[in-house]
């Protein structure tokens, strides 16, 4: 019987890690773009010359974590909660000199090591929960830019720009703030 409830315990803290985004695959926010129904996700779109880009994803709470602070070197994020974070582009886009294909895609975030981190495009779509998806069907990882922050954001938010005519994703989520810009092909 102590062994069952043992496996009960270790079962529940298993699921509360999973919760709080603590997989090796997590989700994302919402903010400025657009509202979604549901107060768990949240939705972002920019319209670019070649299109409108947007991204929906699930918005975990810091709850008095760090999260991203105890993420290991190599791990993967599902950015944001529950069903996995979707990319959409009406055009094709240019991370620097990498090019992404119009369509939908999932989103991910790992932590390459250090202040260093990479923002993963996968054809997979609609994923729930751990594992995840297949790292063989990633299209593209591009470079993240990481900055601390003064303020604290306590909702995982992104955010979609138009910068003089260029796309800026905004990743905030505590102290830590990710970003990367594109253009539209």
């Amino acid at each position: 019987m102590h062994r069952i409830t043992r496996m009960l315990g270790v079962l529940a803290l298993s699921m509360a890690f999973m919760a709080m985004g603590g997989t090796a695959d997590a989700q994302t926010t919402m903010p400025s773009g657009g509202a979604s129904s549901d107060p768990g996700r949240g939705m972002a779109e920019v319209s670019l010359a070649g299109g409108k880009v947007s991204i929906d994803y699930g918005r975990p709470e810091m709850k008095g974590r760090d999260m991203l602070a105890m993420a290991p070197d190599g791990f993967v994020w599902r950015f944001g909660s529950n069903k996995s974070t979707t990319f959409t582009t009406e055009a094709d886009l240019m991370f620097g000199d990498m090019t992404l294909a119009k369509g939908e895609y999932s989103a991910w975030v790992k932590h390459v090591e250090g202040d260093s981190w990479s923002l993963i495009f996968n054809s997979e779509v609609g994923i729930w929960g751990a594992p995840g998806a297949k790292r063989e069907n990633d299209v593209l990882e591009v470079p993240l830019t990481y900055t601390m922050e003064d303020d604290m954001v306590e909702r995982l938010t992104v955010d979609l720009r138009d910068e003089d005519g260029k796309g800026l994703l905004v990743v905030s989520w505590g102290a830590h703030c990710l970003t990367t810009s594109f253009s539209a092909k």
